[in-house]
């Protein structure tokens, strides 16, 4: 968990603190890594980007190994950034677009009420119909 925090951070910022350490050999390395992690505040890390990313870092380093995570309150915080940013849930992703940038579908095709024709962001009826009931 924490460590899904720290890809959403490398996401945002670009880089994380701890990246490019040198030392002797690779256990020095990682053991420089896992310090610079620790002494890391979370704060710092976080400065800039929404307070969801702080929270859930915080929360992430709270949990002892056998806890077992509130998932549900976890992706509230971040449904209730996503909305609050003005975002909506049109089940196009940039995978989608990069992948058919530049290709136009024919809706009209032969295939008229087929639920396999592609729809403009990249699925077909099916698929784009299995994303909505997997993300509502």
């Amino acid at each position: 968990m924490e460590s899904l925090g720290y890809v959403l951070m490398y996401f945002n910022r670009g880089s994380l603190p701890w990246q490019g350490l040198k030392a002797a050999t690779k256990r020095q390395k990682y053991e420089r890594i896992s310090e610079k992690k620790m002494s890391t505040p979370i704060e710092e890390l976080c400065k800039g980007f929404p307070a969801e990313f702080t929270t859930y870092l915080s929360y992430c380093r709270s949990l002892r190994f056998d806890d077992k995570p509130d998932y549900s309150y976890l992706r509230q915080l971040f449904r209730n950034l996503f909305h609050r940013q003005g975002f909506t849930y049109d089940y196009i992703f940039d995978w989608n677009m990069l992948k058919f940038s530049g290709q136009r579908f024919d809706t009209n095709s032969a295939n008229e009420g087929s639920t396999n024709k592609l729809d403009t962001n990249g699925f077909s009826g099916t698929q784009q119909q299995s994303a909505q009931q997997m993300y509502t």
